[in-house]
């Protein structure tokens, strides 16, 4: 079967996932620093699956797009860090994202950041 990898995934991104929200406010994971990706500067309507986004359920234009490995699934509200060490750098909060799993095609997650 075959399977999407690290090798296959030629930029490096950071990433803090958002695990949950508590009544102490919202709880977010470490940096996880160097995490293969695939990463594309590119506009594309989504829509915006935030729960605390003003534009919750509405179309909003995503301006980057991201692949991971299954290991490091990406769900909305995470924050993510592109280009690193490079004059575009930047942090953005994924907007959506999706899961593919497939039986015999490499698995992955594609996010949508804002």
């Amino acid at each position: 079967m075959p399977r999407l990898r690290a090798k296959h995934l030629p930029h490096l991104v950071d990433v803090k996932v958002l695990l949950g929200e508590t009544s102490e406010g919202e709880s977010w994971s470490d940096w996880i620093e160097d995490v293969p990706a695939y990463v594309e500067q590119k506009s594309k309507l989504v829509v915006d699956r935030r729960s605390t986004s003003p534009t919750a359920g509405q179309e909003v234009t995503s301006s980057t797009f991201v692949v991971v490995l299954h290991d490091n699934d990406l769900s909305p509200r995470s924050m993510v860090k592109v280009w690193k060490d490079t004059p575009r750098e930047r942090t953005s909060e994924v907007v959506t994202s999706d899961y593919f799993s497939y039986p015999r095609a490499p698995g992955h997650t594609q996010a949508f950041l804002d």
